[in-house]
């Protein structure tokens, strides 16, 4: 996988345990170009991996060259 944006964990098989986040992040991703999608929120104390999951989202969507272009600011 290209990393066109750098994560903040480092290595990637440090990101474990977010199989059902990502899930979650993915299927609403998907519903996005049949415009069914509907917002998102990540809701979570400090510390606890938010900044991650999205970093992780957008190298996904960036790698698969689909009809989303993500934007991470």
């Amino acid at each position: 996988m290209i990393y066109a944006l750098e994560e903040r964990i480092g290595d990637p098989n440090l990101f474990c345990g977010r199989k059902q986040t990502m899930g979650l992040l993915m299927n609403w991703a998907n519903a996005i170009p049949e415009k069914i999608a509907k917002s998102r929120v990540l809701l979570g104390r400090r510390k606890c991996g938010k900044t991650a999951i999205m970093q992780r989202l957008f190298n996904i969507l960036w790698n698969q060259n689909g009809q989303i272009v993500p934007f991470y600011f």
